[in-house]
């Protein structure tokens, strides 16, 4: 339990830190449109339902670009490297189910 809140803890630290994306749309200028606020009820033990999995979901409906940036977006909030990893997999096969719809 104790690993779980000191990760969730380190997560919100390095979340706060590290901003490479705005939130906030300039108009067709490019810039990336308002983003939805990011999960917060992470329990860090890769479930098959993550809350990552749906933000990145609805990501790529906002972004419409196929995933790919919904993709490096998610992966840059999460600093634990098992969490971004299974993260990185998943968001893989759904972009390959996608693709292939067989």
């Amino acid at each position: 339990m104790n690993c779980v809140l000191m990760n969730l803890i380190r997560n919100v630290q390095m979340r706060n830190r590290y901003r490479p994306y705005s939130s906030h749309t300039n108009g067709s200028d490019g810039s990336i449109p308002e983003l939805p606020p990011e999960p917060t009820t992470c329990c860090m033990s890769g479930c098959q339902n993550c809350v990552w999995i749906q933000y990145a979901a609805d990501l790529t409906k906002i972004l419409n670009d196929g995933g790919d940036k919904a993709r490096d977006i998610v992966l840059q909030k999460i600093s634990d490297p098992s969490l971004k990893m299974f993260l990185k997999i998943e968001l893989q096969n759904l972009q390959s189910e996608k693709n292939d719809p067989t």
